[in-house]
């Protein structure tokens, strides 16, 4: 599998407090990897340098082979093979739900009307919400606004896929729904998604904890079970302890 994102050394600082310190992690081609962490740890933090909307103050990132730290490195270019997906949707509220999913394709991909709103109206679709592709945002609940936000990253066919706290929005049977609806679109991709929930990043390749901007813990969900206590903590918090109840949950 092709390295997709490599994080080095990486440290965020804000003055003197030290938000990120000596973030190391590798990323491929086909794998989804959650962060997980408690409210405060750099989860939302780490995301943002992964596309350099945040300066990091030390350490190197690297997607696709490009050094983002590198002064001669065209962010721009690369932030066309990213979709990233906020926690707060970014979404343009004068036009309807289908013109939002359509515009990015039809300006970045150059695709024509006709087939990025074929794509729009399938992927809608998927996420539910094809009875809805002539409303605008400001008539949406929450959850139907971040499966919207969702559908118009997906449809840009990233490489990289970053999601921000994206399913927190969503409740559990139709963040578990939507995840696996979406699989197919993006099992070519390397994702990486920050939770709040054990639930989300129970079947990712790799979950990587975080505790006051400090790596504690990377493995798999039981691995983790094994061997992180932070990770534990925060999964028997929300009632998913061992092999029992995880079945129970599956």
């Amino acid at each position: 599998m092709k390295e997709k994102i490599l994080v080095e050394n990486l440290v965020k600082k804000y003055g003197d407090n030290t938000v990120l310190n000596d973030i190391n992690v590798s990323i491929q081609e086909g794998e989804v990897v959650c962060v997980i962490g408690p409210s405060g740890s750099g989860k939302s933090t780490f995301l943002r340098c992964l596309n350099r909307l945040e300066e990091p103050t030390s350490g190197d990132i690297i997607i696709d082979g490009a050094h983002l730290m590198d002064k001669n490195t065209n962010i721009n270019a690369v932030r066309q093979h990213i979709g990233m997906v906020f926690q707060h949707f970014n979404l343009f509220p004068h036009l309807s739900v289908l013109e939002n999913i359509i515009l990015a394709p039809m300006d970045l991909k150059k695709m024509s009307r006709n087939e990025a709103e074929s794509k729009a109206i399938q992927l809608l679709d998927t996420v539910g919400l094809a009875d809805k592709k002539d409303m605008y945002p400001d008539n949406l609940s929450g959850g139907q606004k971040q499966r919207l936000a969702i559908a118009r990253a997906i449809i840009r066919n990233p490489e990289i896929y970053i999601f921000d706290d994206s399913f927190s929005a969503l409740d559990y049977q139709t963040d578990a729904n939507l995840r696996r609806a979406l699989k197919s679109y993006v099992r070519d991709s390397a994702v990486v998604i920050v939770a709040q929930r054990v639930a989300t990043v129970m079947d990712a390749d790799q979950i990587i904890v975080l505790d006051e901007g400090k790596i504690v813990g990377k493995g798999t969900h039981s691995e983790l079970m094994e061997t992180c206590s932070t990770y534990q903590e925060f999964a028997a918090s929300q009632g998913i302890g061992g092999e029992k109840n995880e079945q129970k949950n599956n």
